[in-house]
């Protein structure tokens, strides 16, 4: 082989090879796009029940799809960068100084729903990306199998859809969902799925959460991956709410001790804390069968 040839074979992998280094993951688009609002209700530290309301979004085809809350995505989008970080700072700051000067906190940056649901329906495989303690992150699998629907004759309309009613017992609670024959993707909220139609809505028995769906639109959006991966431990799910259990029960006082131990080493004197109050109406998180 000459040494012509041999030049001209380099030159054209170095230019193969710095074509397939520059072309970007190619990853799954949505054919639909819902937005949910999740109502709930949630204890505070002193034993308040507090009613919550975030918004979360599913992208979704035939075979992917992706729940999430798009502010916290924001977020997790700026930490994921030495720039992003830098920013991010510069706004919980900006947000701070507004809140001292009005007393509004919406211009600090924070989260509204940590956890992000991915869904093969391929597989018949959700993984779940969520937190469990401060600073601490975890993910699981499991399988569309763990729900098991009871379809009724009941209908309803949701969104200019006729809609039919289900029921399952999932994970420690009674779930009534009315999902859409005519919107044959067989997904909804949060872990919700499995039934010959889009789920529109859903709630438990207890009435302490409930998914509505408040809009539906064609789309052709990107269904980007978890932001940094390498954060998120692989755990039980068990396991995974046990820990986010206790670090609820004694977050209080670990904030309280964060407060009074200032980085100078001054202290700052707080009132004697008080009793929480008994949580009466058994408040849980959406899954109760880590008791």
């Amino acid at each position: 082989m000459s040494g012509n040839r041999i030049i001209t074979i380099i030159a054209l992998l170095c230019v193969v090879l710095g074509a397939s280094a520059k072309k970007k993951p190619q990853y799954p688009r949505a054919e639909i796009k819902v937005s949910y609002n999740y109502h709930h209700l949630a204890l505070r530290n002193d034993g308040e029940v507090i009613t919550s309301d975030y918004v979360y979004m599913l992208l979704a085809n035939s075979e992917n799809s992706k729940y999430y809350n798009h502010n916290n995505e924001y977020i997790d989008s700026l930490d994921s960068t030495p720039q992003g970080r830098k920013l991010h700072d510069q706004l919980i700051t900006i947000g701070l100084d507004q809140y001292r000067k009005t007393g509004d906190s919406s211009a600090v940056p924070h989260k509204k729903g940590e956890v992000y649901v991915f869904k093969s329906l391929t597989d018949g495989v959700t993984t779940v990306y969520d937190t469990y303690g401060l600073g601490e992150q975890g993910y699981y699998n499991e399988s569309f199998a763990e729900i098991e629907w009871a379809v009724s004759d009941s209908t309803k309309n949701i969104l200019g859809y006729e809609c039919i009613m289900a029921e399952t017992d999932y994970h420690g609670r009674h779930w009534t969902a009315w999902f859409a024959p005519e919107i044959p993707l067989s997904d909804g909220p949060w872990k919700l799925c499995g039934l010959p139609g889009l789920i529109l809505e859903a709630a438990d028995s207890s009435g302490q959460h409930c998914f509505t769906a408040t809009g539906i639109e064609n789309s052709n959006q990107v269904m980007y991956p978890i932001y940094q991966p390498g954060k998120y431990d692989k755990m039980n799910r068990i396991d995974m709410l046990k820990a986010y259990a206790a670090y609820r029960k004694g977050s209080a006082a670990y904030s309280r001790a964060m407060i009074m131990d200032t980085p100078d080493g001054s202290k700052v004197e707080m009132d004697a804390p008080k009793q929480p109050k008994a949580n009466t109406q058994n408040i849980d998180f959406l899954e109760t069968d880590y008791h």
